[in-house]
């Protein structure tokens, strides 16, 4: 990985860094344009594509002062729809007439060798946080014409979404691969892989890699993959998912779509009746595995998205806060949240992608989750510990939970998400 150390690069590593503007300049040092579409690479050499809920999270943080970015972060990630309407997890974008290079199978969590059956994306998706940037972005400046741009590409993912992502009676969606949920090697999927606790990165790889092809072999058509191979309805993935409904309540109704807006706000209930009784496990929000018809018993930081999404009473909520997040014995660590408990045979905090380190766009969803619920002194809290890791170690993939020493990509996006924890 090769750096040069000159003003930009020596400011990120200083201890006494200006956070917003190492920011921007960082989304402006990742921003790349193809023809008339500008997107932000997550890691100009690790990640050079364009990612779903990366460019969700990337319109958040240009939306604190850059709009008309944000808005362009937002209509490149959804000109690439599937016929179906499906909104790929990743776009290999077009430069100068040739694709960007692909990364051989080596790359760790990146299924990139594999065959999608779809030109220039994936065939896969990740959490419809795209509603969410979209109204987010529409609420700086009330942009209707925005509006009336993205909505069509929006109206047909969530007609999707219900309709080929759904199983059995419930209305839960549910994910035909690990990579669906944004969380790649997340340990809640280790068993679905048939993999132990303890495995090699290479390891989880192969089996990811294994699982497309299956993917491929049914054609992806979402309904089949499930059945046979792997479908999970994750608590994050649609805890995301009633929040989005809402959202395109909210803009149906800005664009004057009464019937369809009454609709969305119809569903969003729905889903939400149905993670309260079939994703609930004794006192925790589990996911649930399709195949074998059990809840997925492995504690990552994705039970604390039910604060995130308002489904627990007060009680709940501060018995969740009080057992799980402020106890150094499961997720609490100098630096923030571990992205798996740390009693877990599986937690791994210096090499375990998404098995330990911290990562901020978790905690940007809990610090969200703690608001809603009134609980300002453990936002503020877990807020100070986002600034302290980035102070420490720059804009970094993810972090050890014990050192704060950065891991993996070096000038990361997701860490500018801390200018949206207000």
């Amino acid at each position: 990985m090769q750096h040069e150390l000159n003003y930009f690069f020596r400011m990120l590593y200083t201890k006494d860094m200006d956070i917003e503007s190492a920011v921007k300049n960082l989304m402006n040092n990742n921003r790349r344009k193809v023809g008339d579409y500008q997107f932000t690479a997550p890691a100009s050499d690790i990640y050079p594509f364009q990612w779903l809920w990366d460019s969700c999270f990337h319109a958040i943080i240009l939306s604190h002062f850059d709009i008309v970015s944000a808005k362009k972060e937002l209509e490149a990630v959804l000109a690439h729809p599937l016929p179906s309407g499906l909104l790929p997890h990743m776009s290999y974008w077009h430069t100068n007439g040739e694709v960007l290079p692909n990364w051989g199978r080596e790359e760790r969590g990146n299924l990139i060798n594999a065959t999608w059956k779809a030109e220039g994306t994936s065939s896969i998706s990740q959490p419809p946080l795209i509603a969410l940037a979209v109204l987010r972005v529409y609420e700086v400046d009330y942009d209707i014409e925005f509006l009336h741009k993205v909505y069509p590409a929006l109206y047909r993912y969530f007609a999707y979404l219900q309709k080929e992502r759904t199983f059995n009676s419930d209305s839960l969606l549910y994910i035909i691969n690990p990579d669906e949920s944004g969380e790649d090697n997340s340990p809640r999927f280790d068993g679905t892989l048939g993999l132990p606790p303890k495995h090699t990165a290479n390891e989880s790889l192969d089996k990811r890699i294994e699982l497309m092809e299956k993917n491929t072999e049914c054609d992806f058509e979402a309904k089949i993959c499930m059945s046979k191979h792997f479908g999970i309805a994750d608590v994050s993935f649609n805890v995301i998912y009633v929040e989005a409904l809402q959202a395109m309540a909210k803009i149906t109704l800005k664009l004057g779509l009464i019937l369809e807006s009454a609709k969305y706000t119809q569903q969003a209930n729905i889903v939400q009746g149905d993670i309260l009784s079939l994703l609930r496990y004794k006192d925790l929000f589990l996911s649930y595995n399709h195949v074998n018809k059990k809840h997925i018993q492995v504690l990552t930081w994705n039970i604390f998205m039910p604060l995130y999404g308002g489904l627990l009473t007060q009680e709940e909520a501060r018995t969740l806060v009080d057992t799980y997040l402020r106890s150094p014995n499961f997720f609490k660590s100098d630096f923030g949240v571990t992205t798996t408990a740390k009693n877990e045979p599986a937690y791994d905090a210096s090499d375990g992608f998404w098995r330990g380190p911290i990562w901020l766009a978790p905690h940007w969803f809990i610090f969200k989750g703690l608001k809603r619920y009134g609980f300002d002194a453990e936002a503020a809290e877990l807020k100070e510990a986002t600034i302290r890791v980035i102070e420490k170690s720059g804009l970094r993939e993810h972090y050890h939970p014990d050192t704060g020493q950065g891991l993996g990509a070096v000038d990361f996006t997701w860490g500018g998400l801390v200018l949206d924890m207000n």
